[in-house]
């Protein structure tokens, strides 16, 4: 059935509105809130690289179109860059959908509150409406006209298809290299990385996340050393402990308990004493009392513990295992901490194991540096986190009369905590990369994601302050994740993002 002029004048006239509604009111909307438009670009895993041109490329786009279609003379012109642009963002959504390792958040004004799939289908309407306005002004056309032939048509559809798909996979793959090897610090958010499932309030804020094992949270407490509350994952019990050693008349200054089921451990590194335990009756016995002093520990399993200690003549730190058996074994490692000013501020850091992976991970606090190592103090490799600081920025000064060294300044901080589970490693960075909300930063703590077998950044998400209070402590397990601000304890599960990463054991 052919259409009379009148119909198609008004199905052109149809499109047109719908289309110049769509571009101008999405345009604007990006330039309005230009700076979250940009934030949502930074977090796309197809335009990192390029979030600060394009934010600007796309809305003046958009217009351009927009004012081809107004203009009769054009709008066949407009009608085929319309086409192509609605490819193009159906290309995006589809390799977002297929081949991204995370979904970020949508953007684009009437859009916003769509689903990806429900923006693909409203694409390709748009792309359906488009090509019938190039079908419809083509067949008024002057048979002269090149586009009037059927195989100029077919040609020119095709090669703004083709074309439209390529520029997107193009920029792909060109942002994909640039994130990888010149490190722009663009975070990629998974908005569904973690979905909070409860909470509950503690006494104080001198808690500590001491070990998750077998659905129980096992909270230390700083002020009262030998105190433990077992909390269950639904936060409905909780059980008070006290710890009683074997022998109590050490001068301890900083106790801290590890919990690994069945076993508890009790060390002070400036007492060189450890205790260990069960926590079937939370009574503790000496299992060390040398002359190695320590900062750092970590359990790696029930005879074996891995600290960071420091060297007798420069104090410079440096990395160590105790081994119990019949007797005590002791190892050091000096090449495990690189210096780069003084050896004792500049490698310090956090100290985490994966029991799946039988590796020890050490995080610097003052440059973009992890350390991924076995159980005996071998270095796998030296990851880099994703922001820029390869060198600790510090003040370090030498106190003549006492021989002290010291920080004649804060220190620029670049990673605070950290936490590892499997082959992940979580850390809470201290920086704010590039396109990032500078509202959210006061706001929020921010989790970066990395996966040590692949040696490669995965993304990233926020934890929401407890009123005004920042996290101070979080650990991982295989699908929740527990954290500590001030006096409120928080639980939140994994999403399929984060446990689709974890190594199958």
């Amino acid at each position: 059935m052919k259409l009379s002029e009148p119909y198609k004048r008004i199905i052109i006239e149809t499109i047109c509105f719908l289309y110049i509604l769509l571009f101008v009111y999405a345009a604007i909307s990006k330039l309005l809130d230009f700076e979250n438009f940009r934030v949502q670009l930074g977090q796309s895993p197809l335009l990192s690289a390029f979030a600060g041109s394009i934010a600007w490329l796309v809305p003046i786009v958009e217009l351009l179109i927009s004012l081809l279609l107004v203009l009769k003379r054009w709008r066949l012109i407009g009608f085929f860059a319309a086409f192509s642009l609605m490819v193009m963002f159906t290309a995006y959504i589809y390799i977002i959908l297929n081949y991204s390792s995370f979904v970020p958040c949508s953007c684009g004004g009437i859009l916003e509150k769509l689903g990806w799939k429900e923006h693909l289908f409203f694409n390709f309407v748009f792309i359906m409406l488009a090509a019938a306005g190039i079908l419809i002004l083509r067949d008024g056309m002057p048979k002269t006209s090149l586009i009037s032939k059927p195989a100029v048509l077919v040609s020119s559809i095709s090669a703004a298809i083709f074309f439209s798909i390529g520029i997107v996979a193009l920029l792909f793959m060109l942002s994909e290299d640039i994130m990888a090897r010149e490190n722009p610090f663009i975070r990629r958010f998974d908005q569904y990385a973690i979905k909070k499932i409860g909470e509950t309030r503690l006494q104080n804020s001198s808690f500590y996340l001491a070990g998750v094992e077998h659905g129980k949270i096992y909270l230390g407490n700083h002020d009262a050393p030998l105190q433990i509350i077992v909390v269950d994952s639904a936060f409905k019990n909780k059980e008070h402990h006290t710890i009683q050693l074997d022998r109590d008349d050490f001068p301890f200054r900083s106790v801290e308990v590890n919990i690994q089921s069945p076993y508890f451990y009790v060390y002070d590194g400036m007492v060189p004493v450890i205790y260990k335990g069960k926590t079937a009756d939370w009574k503790a016995a000496i299992i060390y009392n040398g002359n190695h002093f320590f900062t750092k520990a970590i359990v790696m399993d029930s005879t074996r513990i891995a600290f960071r200690g420091q060297q007798k003549n420069t104090g410079e730190h440096l990395m160590g295992t105790l081994h119990f058996g019949k007797s005590i074994v002791t190892k050091f490692s000096a090449a495990f901490l690189e210096k780069q000013i003084d050896g004792i501020f500049d490698t310090d850091g956090t100290l985490q194991y994966s029991k799946e992976l039988r590796n020890l991970v050490y995080t610097y606090y003052y440059r973009n540096q992890y350390i991924v190592a076995n159980d005996s103090l071998r270095v796998l490799y030296r990851g880099n986190t994703i922001d820029t600081t390869t060198q600790a920025k510090l003040n370090v000064v030498k106190v003549k009369l006492s021989g002290d060294t010291k920080l004649a300044a804060p220190p620029f901080m670049v990673n605070k905590t950290s936490a590892v589970y499997n082959n992940l490693l979580f850390v809470n960075s201290a920086l704010k990369g590039r396109f990032e909300n500078e509202e959210v930063w006061t706001q929020a703590s921010v989790i970066d994601v990395y996966d040590m077998n692949k040696k490669e950044y995965l993304s990233s998400f926020y934890i929401y302050d407890s009123g005004k209070i920042k996290m101070k402590y979080f650990l991982v397990t295989e699908s929740n994740l527990y954290v500590i601000s001030g006096q409120i304890l928080q639980r939140y599960s994994l999403g399929n993002s984060i446990k689709k990463a974890f190594k199958k054991k």
